[in-house]
């Protein structure tokens, strides 16, 4: 997929392509603190971290660990209190309202961690909705949206209702409605009711291969440290500090 970020489509003067070396995503020194009436609680402390194109990284923690608040910042959805975000070098800070919002629509797709399915809807009509709210014709979307579900291995299941899947198929359709637009990087929420449970192996080994295979960058945030069984990298959040960051070719060297 091409990542290249076409600055003239956000009215800015066009850019040279960044070097291959530049991280897809990149914060340094990043903080991200919420004012709660008298109080302030620190979400993230000083983070840096890079995630490169191609990567599938899981980013693991307890409850509060800032796991969520990570995840949001890179997806351009909330910016540093203080350090800096760039995404494939561009700071997050030269951005205006209207340019975060480009990126968003084309380079991310959200898998949120309550799903969030319409129940009045069938599964093709909700993968297509992000598609809809483009203005594409219906034809196109309902085409677009049977793609995905085809790619998430629900290829049969496009005329089935929400509540008649099971809480994995449910899941993939999620993944499906989220690779609808065809994005570069999928950020993944698994931070929901279930989280006490490990990753199932269907959910894992379908983002292994949307990495592997049709080369997404993934980024899951999840509290379960087993997941990074599926991940290439494991990086460990506590404090919202990051503890430790740990590809798996390393970590395979530690046993």
């Amino acid at each position: 997929m091409n990542l290249d970020i076409n600055l003239s489509d956000m009215g800015r003067t066009p850019a040279a392509r960044p070097p291959a070396s530049l991280p897809l995503m990149r914060l340094t020194g990043a903080s991200k603190r919420y004012d709660q009436g008298d109080s302030v609680r620190e979400a993230l402390r000083s983070v840096d971290l890079d995630i490169h194109r191609g990567e599938f990284a899981a980013i693991v923690g307890p409850s509060g660990s800032g796991k969520s608040a990570l995840m949001k910042m890179l997806g351009l959805l909330e910016a540093p209190t203080s350090g800096g975000y760039q995404f494939q070098g561009v700071p997050e800070q030269s951005l205006s309202t209207e340019q975060r919002l480009w990126l968003r629509r084309r380079f991310f797709g959200f898998v949120p961690q309550a799903f969030n399915l319409l129940r009045s809807t069938s599964l093709q009509g909700n993968v297509a909705l992000p598609l809809m709210y483009r203005g594409l014709s219906a034809e196109r979307c309902q085409s677009a949206a049977m793609r995905a579900l085809a790619v998430a291995g629900l290829e049969d299941q496009g005329h089935k209702m929400p509540d008649e899947l099971d809480s994995t198929q449910q899941g993939k359709a999620a993944i499906a409605r989220a690779l609808v637009c065809n994005p570069s990087v999928l950020l993944v929420d698994s931070t929901g009711p279930t989280s006490d449970q490990p990753l199932c192996p269907h959910i894992g080994g379908l983002l292994r291969t949307l990495n592997t295979e049709h080369r997404i960058t993934v980024v899951l945030v999840t509290q379960q440290a087993s997941a990074g069984h599926w991940a290439q990298r494991t990086v460990s959040l506590n404090g919202g500090a990051v503890e430790q960051d740990i590809s798996r070719a390393a970590a395979g060297a530690l046993h």
